[in-house]
């Protein structure tokens, strides 16, 4: 089997099941908390998640690459070292800050450690992408860290007979904690001793050049991913943030498709960039994303035909008036993946300080949109305005990496498998207002879509021998 196709199975299998537990603990803490503690929770995630995003230096986006293009196993592994010594310093230095003003940040102070062991625990699992190591990546970060968060759950509450926020974080801070350590483990045959002069060399001067743009890339993605919640927490009620965490989880599970595929995709980009062979970049960008858009799409017609069965499954009867929010936010991210990797396309050409200014402007757009969104609309604003923002980012990805660098990744095959989509998505239309099917099962008729969408991609030639030749591409062949 091709080694792509390994690798991203590997990954898929990795991250449906850190899906379905993450579901499962979401849904247990929601059901024990409650929605206003619940919508707490989930906030002070999203700010472990920020914080955490500083202390990585930039080093999360950067490593990939920069291992992938260094033919030596000896400078890949001095690359790992130097990388993870300077996020140690940053680290030490994050909890003086920290702690300093931990006031500020309104959250149990468990959240706030977490934040140091977050951030390492993502450029471990960047390490392992430029290492094409799948298998550590979904062994520790999925299996064995979602295993043990939910395990910790159960256990220390089979003996208490109170469920407050201040105990779940100290459960998280354990959970985070633990992949930490397996990740020290798992990398030490990775590792190399280094020197001063290493420190100084002409090609890590390269490799820090093209990182500090990205450290900006990787605070402004998470604060364009996450200034809702904080926008929100502002100006809308306890019930009404814990029901846009719930349905914005729900949304999230589309992005997950790049993530299971970036995870190989950008080490191949980036050999392949360096080396000239563009076209052949461009091939596997052309192919990606139609895969790409081809399955979100499978996951965005659930979402949009079953919206309230979905919530009511995954959480309970309070939880469908997000309903229409769930919808917006799910058309945005459905958008965004069926781009295909457009900001990965531009850090495989090297091209981090274009990626920072593109984030800039979105950032700029969004935060407006959001503000006055979140304001007046509250809910329905926010996600609005996250389609916006969304959309507004990837047409100005696609317009650079065109006009500056020659690259456009979509050929006729794209628009083809689009207007398949469309005219599928109009025919399930139409089929949902029969009336026999009224009172079926709605995972049956889920079931039933999806084989419909494949008679149709099969039957259009949608999919066809051409995309098993694509896959050739990633082996070099």
């Amino acid at each position: 089997m091709n080694k792509t196709v390994k690798g991203s199975l590997l990954i898929a299998i990795g991250t449906i099941f850190k899906i379905i537990l993450s579901l499962l603990i979401d849904k247990y803490l929601a059901l024990q908390l409650g929605v206003d503690s619940f919508g707490q929770y989930k906030y002070g995630i999203t700010t472990v998640l920020l914080l955490s995003t500083f202390g990585t230096l930039g080093f999360n986006s950067s490593v990939i690459r920069e291992i992938a293009i260094q033919k030596s196993l000896v400078n890949k592994k001095k690359v790992l070292s130097i990388v993870l010594f300077l996020i140690s310093i940053a680290t030490a230095i994050g909890i003086v800050i920290i702690f300093s003003f931990n006031s500020f940040f309104n959250i149990d102070i468990p959240f706030l450690l977490a934040t140091f062991f977050f951030g390492i625990n993502t450029v471990y699992n960047s390490i392992y992408s430029g290492l094409e190591k799948p298998k550590n990546k979904v062994l520790i970060s999925d299996f064995l860290g979602f295993t043990l968060y939910l395990l910790f759950l159960v256990v220390f509450f089979q003996f208490e007979n109170t469920f407050e926020l201040k105990q779940v974080s100290y459960i998280y801070l354990l959970y985070v904690f633990s992949v930490f350590v397996l990740n020290v483990l798992g990398s030490k045959k990775y590792l190399t001793t280094f020197n001063k002069k290493d420190l100084t060399a002409k090609d890590f001067k390269k490799f820090i050049k093209y990182t500090w743009p990205l450290y900006g890339v990787s605070i402004l993605i998470v604060l364009s991913a996450n200034l809702d919640k904080f926008i929100l927490n502002f100006f809308v009620s306890d019930n009404e943030l814990g029901l846009y965490y719930a349905v914005f989880n729900i949304s999230n599970l589309l992005p997950l498709i790049l993530t299971i595929l970036v995870f190989l995709y950008l080490p191949i980009m980036s050999n392949f960039l360096k080396s000239g062979k563009q076209n052949k970049a461009i091939l596997l960008s052309s192919f990606s994303s139609k895969w790409t858009m081809i399955m979100a799409s499978i996951f965005f017609g659930a979402i949009l035909f079953y919206t309230e069965d979905i919530l009511k499954l995954l959480y309970s009867n309070e939880f469908s008036e997000g309903a229409l929010v769930l919808k917006i936010l799910a058309l945005g991210q459905w958008i965004n993946v069926s781009l295909g990797f457009t900001g990965q396309n531009l850090l495989a050409l090297g091209d981090s300080k274009s990626q920072l200014y593109i984030r800039t402007i979105s950032f700029v757009i969004g935060a407006i949109l959001l503000f006055l969104g979140v304001k007046y609309y509250g809910n329905i604003g926010a996600s609005i305005s996250i389609l916006i923002a969304l959309l507004c980012s990837n047409i100005i990805q696609i317009a650079v990496l065109k006009v500056k660098h020659n690259f456009v990744g979509y050929r006729k095959q794209n628009i083809y498998t689009l207007i398949v989509i469309l005219v599928t998505g109009g025919v399930l239309s139409y089929i949902h207002k029969l009336n026999f099917l009224e009172n079926l099962n709605f995972l049956f008729m889920i079931f039933m879509d999806t084989s419909i969408f494949i008679v149709m991609l099969w039957l259009t030639k949608s999919i066809n021998e051409k995309d098993l030749r694509a896959l050739k591409i990633t082996d070099g062949k």
